[in-house]
């Protein structure tokens, strides 16, 4: 455990020495020496989707991963104890669907909870959803679309990722 957190922390201070490229990597890094962790890292995100063998981002992206985990509140758990009456979704795209859960959250909790999302799916995704809930908490009904849709939900602070299901590796491998 050590030997890792040095080896980050040297590679970090590698990182400092060189000038970032990517603006969004810039932004993350006066993000994250401000504190603001929940922005650095989807900036960080964000720059890796781009290109993600960028070492200052990659390096940036797991220190804010760890302090991002010892937090103790996170959005997960605050979506969890809104519960939306109804949900009715015909025939729409994936990000339709999940954008209209945002905004019932939203609106239920009178603004109170924001939901950043940071989309790593192609515009062109073909998926599409039909789905009818009722008194479902916003977690699961994020949940469905996403199952629906072969997407993969990642939960921070105060942001969802949402990205294709990674692939299963061939047996044997």
């Amino acid at each position: 455990m050590k030997r890792g957190l040095i080896a980050v922390l040297l590679a970090l201070q590698c990182s400092f020495a060189q000038t970032p490229q990517n603006p969004m990597v810039a932004e993350g890094i006066a993000a994250f020496k401000k504190g603001d962790y929940e922005n650095a890292r989807m900036l960080f995100d964000a720059a890796l989707a781009q290109n993600p063998k960028d070492t200052t981002a990659q390096n940036y992206a797991r220190i804010t991963a760890m302090k991002l985990k010892s937090s103790d509140s996170g959005l997960q758990g605050a979506l969890k104890k809104v519960i939306i009456p109804k949900v009715e979704l015909s025939d729409v795209t994936a990000r339709e669907g999940i954008d209209y859960v945002v905004q019932r959250i939203e609106k239920l909790t009178e603004g109170k909870q924001k939901v950043s999302l940071v989309w790593m799916v192609p515009s062109d995704f073909p998926a599409k959803v039909t789905l009818s809930l009722q008194n479902v908490p916003a977690t699961e009904a994020l949940r469905y679309i996403a199952e629906m849709a072969g997407l993969q939900l990642d939960y921070d602070n105060y942001a969802l990722k949402i990205r294709p299901l990674q692939a299963a590796a061939p047996a044997g491998t």
